[in-house]
């Protein structure tokens, strides 16, 4: 594989700031330039190198936090923005928006940062991104967590569609057809394009009246190109139908799943089950746990990274 960056193109603007719930905690920020595109990076907390790879596709990290950074008491936590979405640069074009490169992005943190190995943290649709960066790069990997992941196939989906219409109520469904039928909408205002994904989310929580407390204010970059790195991306991936690969991953893998998430408990265990060496932890929670069960989630995480050395 020929290298996608190169380190005298790095642009390493780092700004230390005081960031998330704890004082004593600094966060450095930067710009990692590739061949095709600039991705921004946040670095937080201390310990262990973590990379958190974001849901989507289309969206950027910041609806992480401040809640994950509950992980960097005891871990480095590198957040970054994928390609077109946040403050992250890249053409919207079907050869810099494609699944391998965004796989391959992560490596390239991982060797601007100077890490050895790293463990990959993924959230939603980033579980996609995860699973591939274990089979493409498992010399690389410390571990895998998959935080309520999307399902990487489709023996669950029929159960995934059932309790995701079970999750929407009529007063979601008309302030949606509201909100996306205005002028705004159409004209891709942040703030309104905010509120859609605040009204699609709201039954992904186990209380939906939570959802208030979710990071969604979506940048100028991120509601301008998220769908179009959306669609790029999903063309790109083509259909998913990864179980039987899963069988290739050796990483030691913890699966975290919300009991009230709208992918079933069941595909969860199944997707352990399908792990080599996979764990599962299921948490009092929706589709954002370090929301409804940030204790939880330290809890379960903690455990397992302490437990790789023995």
């Amino acid at each position: 594989m020929r290298p996608r960056f190169t380190l005298g193109l790095i642009v390493a603007s780092a700004v230390a700031f005081a960031a998330g719930p704890l004082d004593a905690q600094r966060a450095r920020q930067g710009l990692m330039s590739l061949e095709d595109a600039r991705l921004f990076y946040e670095v937080v907390g201390t310990g262990a190198p973590v990379v958190v790879v974001h849901g989507g596709p289309g969206l950027d990290h910041e609806y992480l936090q401040p809640g994950l950074d509950v992980l960097a008491a005891r871990n480095t936590l590198i957040y970054y923005d994928q390609r077109g979405t946040g403050r992250s640069e890249a053409a919207l074009d079907s050869t810099a928006i494609t699944f391998d490169a965004f796989v391959d992005d992560i490596d390239a943190l991982r060797q601007v940062l100077g890490h050895e190995k790293i463990t990959v943290l993924t959230h939603s649709f980033g579980t996609l991104l995860g699973i591939e960066y274990a089979r493409r790069y498992p010399d690389n990997l410390t571990a895998l967590i998959l935080m309520n992941p999307t399902e990487p196939g489709t023996r669950f989906a029929d159960q995934t569609r059932t309790r995701q219409a079970a999750s929407r109520t009529a007063e979601d469904d008309a302030e949606m057809q509201e909100l996306t039928s205005t002028e705004a909408f159409k004209a891709g205002d942040p703030a309104t394009l905010s509120q859609v994904y605040r009204v699609a989310f709201r039954g992904a929580f186990r209380d939906p009246g939570r959802v208030s407390e979710l990071e969604m204010d979506l940048s100028a970059r991120t509601a301008k190109n998220g769908q179009d790195v959306a669609r790029l991306l999903g063309e790109s991936l083509g259909p998913v139908d990864w179980w039987d690969r899963l069988a290739e991953i050796e990483t030691p893998t913890l699966v975290v799943h919300g009991r009230f998430d709208i992918p079933p408990v069941d595909m969860a265990q199944a997707l352990s089950d399908a792990l080599p060496r996979g764990s599962l932890a299921v948490l009092n929670s929706g589709h954002f746990p370090y929301i409804e069960d940030a204790e939880g989630l330290t809890s379960a995480v903690s455990a397992f990274l302490a437990g790789l050395g023995r």
